[in-house]
């Protein structure tokens, strides 16, 4: 009888959480597609074909009167907004179990993990310049949608929908993953406070309340802000990780010591450096004065080094304190009673909360890459998936899907940041020899790290 009630509970609230999305998704269908019938009435009878007289006596020409709505301005960001948004983007998934994977076998040293920070910035970075060069020279498809599909047909790629469906694979998964681990710690820190709630209540008030209204907007201008919450809960979970690893220092960390765990903390590294699911749209959402490929690139370097400086604290500060105990989830060695590791605990959801629009964005727009989606279907279809994402993590726990998102971010998401746009650079008669050459040699060695990294993730969870 309790299993039965407690079902009942779920199928009670995945059918408020949809009617609430639904309801959400059709007053902004309503307010983009306004009927001429709901136009004041001298503007009405101008469009039936009133008199000239009922024209002038409202001083409205018939002329003037073509349109019944306004179009909604697009708002672009800049150059430091991509920044931030940028490392948004990266720290959340990527920063939290970097002390586990250094500390795998005998351990990985100061020296060679520094490198490894380095050599994946690097090229993570790089890679998305040679998007942003391939996104400005296809100008003839700048009102497709801003999917990473769009540089594989500017290249003459066979399998655009391919593409689509992988980034919408690995994006789909992630934002499961993002919704359960924000359920998670939000339900444990409701818990602490003594609230009388469950972690379906939970996550279905975060659905609605922080989440739809940040992933059903048309652009990422919204997101500047809520990012910059997200760098706050960033910024505090790196600095308390870091500095408790300065104070305890319970396991040394040795200089240049290389074992069969750097391979661990490699693999892991290239999947925390990956953003590139959103990298046409980044190019297109700079204001159109400062979209060129020279001031993205400052941008995502920018970004990609501050990102390097979080991992580094919490990959060392987290080593130092835990040595070989350290966890996936490096939180999870803290006192559950610590003030310090609470407060970073909530820094951490918030951080998940604002890097998820961010990964549904992507997903957005590789479905509207493969299905051109347009008028009230797309907002629809985006209601109808958020509903879909925030159903299954209901039913799932961050522990439950971890191995299926490694896999994803193993594969599909190297094949994302590595594979699709060396090839495509490869492939570009518009990008400048040298690009060219560094294309296929990136495409090839995202290839190997995409069967080095499987193997990896198979072996560890083995």
């Amino acid at each position: 009888r309790r299993r039965m009630r407690n079902r009942a509970k779920m199928r009670a609230l995945r059918r408020v959480l949809l009617g609430a999305l639904l309801k959400c998704v059709t007053a902004d269908v309503r307010r983009r597609n306004q009927s001429p019938l709901s136009l004041p009435r001298r503007h009405a009878l101008s469009l039936r074909g009133g008199t000239a007289t009922a024209s002038a006596s409202t001083g409205t020409a018939p002329a003037t009167t073509q349109s019944s709505t306004v179009k909604k301005k697009h708002a672009y960001i800049t150059p430091r907004e991509l920044t931030q948004i940028m490392v948004a983007d990266l720290a959340p998934h990527g920063m939290l179990p970097l002390a586990w994977a250094a500390t795998r076998g005998a351990g990985t040293g100061v020296v060679p993990a520094i490198a490894l920070l380095a050599v994946f910035a690097s090229s993570s970075a790089y890679t998305l310049y040679l998007a942003a060069q391939l996104a400005e020279a296809g100008r003839e498809a700048r009102r497709a949608a801003p999917a990473l599909s769009e540089l594989w047909r500017g290249a003459k790629l066979p399998f655009p929908k391919a593409v689509d469906a992988m980034v919408a694979l690995l994006c789909g998964g992630c934002c499961v993953f993002y919704a359960a681990f924000a359920a998670d710690l939000f339900y444990a820190l409701a818990k602490r406070l003594g609230l009388g709630t469950s972690r379906e209540m939970v996550l279905g008030v975060l659905t609605c309340i922080p989440l739809a209204p940040l992933c059903l907007g048309d652009d990422l201008s919204v997101l500047k802000y809520s990012s910059l919450a997200g760098l706050l809960g960033i910024a505090y979970t790196a600095s308390f990780i870091g500095k408790n690893g300065i104070s305890t220092d319970v396991a040394p960390i040795p200089a240049t010591q290389t074992c069969s765990g750097t391979l661990v903390l490699a693999n892991t590294l290239v999947v925390a450096f990956l953003c590139h699911y959103n990298a046409v749209q980044y190019y297109r959402e700079l204001s159109p004065r400062r979209r060129t490929p020279d001031k993205f690139r400052r941008a995502v370097v920018r970004g990609a080094a501050l990102t390097a400086l979080v991992f580094a604290a919490t990959l060392f500060g987290g080593a130092r304190a835990f040595g070989s105990n350290a966890l996936p989830n490096v939180l999870n060695n803290y006192d559950a009673d610590s003030l310090g590791a609470t407060v970073a605990r909530l820094g951490t959801g918030v951080a998940i909360l604002s890097g998820f629009p961010l990964m549904f964005a992507g997903l957005k727009a590789a479905l509207d890459g493969c299905f051109k989606l347009r008028g009230p279907v797309r907002p629809a279809t985006h209601g109808a998936l958020l509903a879909a994402i925030a159903s299954v993590a209901a039913t799932s726990s961050e522990d439950d899907i971890g191995l299926i998102i490694e896999l994803l971010g193993s594969t599909l998401g190297v094949a994302a940041a590595y594979v699709v746009p060396g090839l495509c650079a490869a492939r570009s008669s518009a990008l400048e020899k040298k690009h060219r050459r560094s294309g296929a040699l990136i495409a090839v060695g995202g290839m190997g790290l995409c069967v080095g990294g499987t193997y990896l993730t198979l072996k560890t969870h083995a």
